[in-house]
C-alpha cells in the first residue's frame, strides 16, 4: 500500500507516504488548498464589498429564484452541509456500524451521547439558579443569564480547534512512523515543541491583537484595557507572542538544517505537512474578516483528510470483513457513490430533514432562521450573546453532534497502542 522511498538526488531525504504519493499530497498535504480557496473568496469579498459579512458577491438566477452569493452561503453553509456534517457521519459509520468497535468501546460509545446534554444544561443552569434565588430577592442581570451559554460556546469552538490540531499531530506523527523517525528522543522533543507552538501561537496573537476586540462574534477579554498609562495585558503579550511565533519557526529551520548538515536523513513527507498547514492558520488569525471565519478555514482541509483516512480505513477492512454484523458498514465503504450519498443523507435529516418540519408543525417554531443562525454561530460568524434562548438551545443540540465526534475521534485513531487501527490504516 505505500510506496517505496523516493529515489531523487536529495536521498537524506526521505518521502515514504501513508497511502502513496498522489493521494497522500492531494488528499493529507494538499487539503490545505481548499481553506486558502476560501480565504480568496474572503479576501475579494473585501476588496470589492462594503460589508463582506452580509453584502452579496454575485446573485444566481435561476427561473424566478434569485439567490444572493454571501460569504455565509459560499463558505460557511458549504463547508457545514457539503463537508463538515458528512465527516462527523464518517465517524458514525466506522464505530457504530462496526461489531468490533462495539465489543472494544461499548462504554465510549455510550457516553458519547452525554455531550448532547452538556449545551443545554450550560444554558439553562444560570437561568435555573436565577429562578430559584429570585423569591430572596436576588435577580440576576442579562449578562449572568447569558454566562451559561457564553461558557459552553467559548469552550465548543476552543476543542474544535484543539480536535483540529490533535489530527494534524496524528498525521505528524504517522508520517514520523512511516520514516523511521521515532527513534531519537531529542529530534522528537523539537517536533512536540514545534507542532504545538507553530500551530496555537497564532491564536493566542489574536486574542492579544489590537483587532480582536473589533473582531465579530468574539466577547471581549479586557485584554486591551489599560492597566496604567498606555500598557496592557494585550499590548506587552503581543508582540511577545510575535516574537515566540517567528523565533520558534526559526529555531526548527535552524535545527533542521543542523541535523542536515551532521548527515542525518530529514523527513520531508512530515517538513511537507507543517509548510502546508502553519501558514494557514497563521493568515486565518491574522484579519478580523478572516477570524469570522476561522472556523471553516482551518477545518475544511482537516474535513477532507478526515474522509481520506476513513475512506482508507473502511476499505481496508470492511472490505475483507465477512464476519456476520458487518454487511451494513461493507456495503457503505464498498463504493465511494454510496459514502458520498450516506453522509448527505445524514447531513439532511441533522439539518433539513422531517424531524425539523415535524418540530415546526407541532411547536410553531420558525426554525429556518433559528437554524441558520445556530449554524452560523458554531462556524464563529454569529455572537451567541446575539441569540435568543431557543436558538442558543438548538445551537448547543446541533453542536453535539460535533461533541460526540471530538469525544470518539480521541478514542479510536490511537494508532500506537490499537493493532486494529494500524492494520486498518496499513501502518503496521
Amino acid at each position: 500500500m505505500a510506496s517505496p522511498t523516493l529515489s531523487i538526488p536529495l536521498a537524506r531525504i526521505r518521502w515514504n507516504w501513508i497511502i502513496d504519493r498522489k493521494n497522500d499530497l492531494i488528499w493529507y498535504i494538499g487539503s490545505a488548498l481548499a481553506g486558502w480557496l476560501y480565504i480568496g473568496i474572503i479576501l475579494f469579498a473585501i476588496r470589492t464589498t462594503q460589508n463582506p459579512l452580509t453584502d452579496a458577491l454575485a446573485t444566481l438566477r435561476f427561473g424566478g429564484l434569485e439567490i444572493p452569493l454571501t460569504l455565509k452561503l459560499l463558505v460557511v453553509l458549504s463547508w457545514a452541509f457539503l463537508i463538515d456534517s458528512p465527516h462527523v457521519w464518517a465517524t458514525l459509520a466506522r464505530t457504530y456500524l462496526d461489531p468490533d468497535e462495539w465489543r472494544v468501546r461499548r462504554r465510549e460509545l455510550m457516553i458519547s451521547w452525554g455531550w448532547f446534554l452538556l449545551g443545554p444544561v450550560a444554558i439553562l443552569l444560570p437561568y435555573l439558579i436565577g429562578a430559584a434565588l429570585s423569591p430572596f430577592g436576588i435577580n440576576f442581570s442579562p449578562f449572568w443569564l447569558g454566562f451559561g451559554a457564553l461558557i459552553y460556546f467559548v469552550f465548543f469552538r476552543l476543542w474544535a480547534y484543539y480536535h483540529v490540531v490533535r489530527q494534524h499531530w496524528g498525521f505528524f506523527m504517522l508520517y514520523k512512523r512511516r520514516n523511521n523517525d521515532l527513534d531519537d528522543a531529542r529530534e522528537n522533543q523539537v517536533d512536540k515543541w514545534f507542532f504545538n507552538l507553530s500551530l496555537y501561537l497564532p491564536l493566542a496573537m489574536f486574542m492579544t491583537s489590537p483587532f480582536y476586540d473589533s473582531t465579530p462574534g468574539f466577547p471581549s477579554l479586557g485584554l486591551r484595557h489599560n492597566l496604567f498609562e498606555n500598557f496592557s495585558i494585550g499590548g506587552i503579550l503581543y508582540p511577545i507572542t510575535w516574537a515566540l511565533f517567528l523565533i520558534t519557526i526559526i529555531a526548527y529551520l535552524g535545527w533542521q538544517w543542523r541535523r542536515w548538515q551532521n548527515g542525518a536523513p530529514l523527513n520531508g513527507a512530515k517538513l511537507l505537512l507543517m509548510l502546508s498547514i502553519i501558514p494557514l492558520h497563521f493568515v486565518a488569525f491574522a484579519h478580523p474578516i478572516l477570524v469570522v471565519f476561522v472556523v471553516p478555514l482551518v477545518t475544511v482541509g482537516h474535513n477532507l483528510q478526515y474522509h481520506r483516512i476513513v475512506w482508507t480505513y473502511g476499505q481496508n477492512k470492511y472490505g475483507e470483513e465477512q464476519r456476520p454484523g458487518f454487511e451494513i458498514a461493507r456495503k457503505i465503504f464498498s463504493r465511494l457513490p454510496i459514502y458520498i450519498i450516506t453522509g448527505l443523507l445524514f447531513t439532511f435529516a441533522l439539518y433539513q430533514g422531517p424531524w425539523i418540519e415535524f418540530l415546526r408543525k407541532t411547536f410553531g417554531w420558525q426554525l429556518d432562521q433559528s437554524l441558520l443562525n445556530s449554524i452560523a454561530m458554531m462556524a464563529g460568524i454569529v455572537d451567541p450573546s446575539k441569540l435568543n434562548l431557543g436558538e442558543k438551545i438548538f445551537a448547543a443540540m446541533i453542536s453535539g453532534w460535533a461533541m460526540q465526534h471530538y469525544y470518539l475521534d480521541s478514542k479510536i485513531w490511537r494508532v500506537r497502542r490499537d493493532a486494529m487501527v494500524r492494520k486498518g490504516l496499513g501502518v503496521e
